[in-house]
């Protein structure tokens, strides 16, 4: 025959699983908090590459404002207008398809600890299936 426990044992045992419990699950959304904040570091450069293109983008367009304005269709000064619309179409487009890039890479990851998650929703069904057996 088993020996019964008395409640301190099963106090002590239920504290000790309980401990245990929480700090795996605190191991899993700490691992899983790491590799979103990792994903992030990887974004921000990207991120911080395309506003410095946006702005550059911005200060040709001014640029090519001024040229229209101060040339207002003069033949000579065409060659100005026209390549100041090129380089700012060409850091736009830059910082565009980086910002997107970007953007794509911290959406994928998204920010819900997702895998923390999962195992605390196989946690209740594990529970509720022992809680239905007892």
């Amino acid at each position: 025959m088993h020996p019964e426990k008395s409640i301190g044992e099963i106090l002590a045992e239920t504290k000790t699983e309980l401990k245990d419990f929480f700090e795996t699950r605190l191991q899993i959304l700490q691992a899983e908090i790491r590799d979103k904040v990792s994903a992030w570091k990887s974004s921000l450069p990207l991120l911080l590459v395309a506003a410095a293109f946006l702005l550059m983008g911005w200060a040709c367009m001014t640029f090519a404002l001024i040229a229209l304005l101060q040339a207002w269709f003069l033949p000579s000064a065409y060659s100005w207008l026209w390549a100041a619309l090129i380089v700012t179409a060409v850091y736009m487009a830059a910082g565009l398809v980086l910002g997107r890039l970007g953007y794509k890479a911290i959406q994928s990851v998204g920010v819900a600890p997702t895998r923390t998650l999962e195992v605390l929703k196989q946690d209740q069904v594990s529970i509720q299936n022992e809680a239905r057996t007892t």
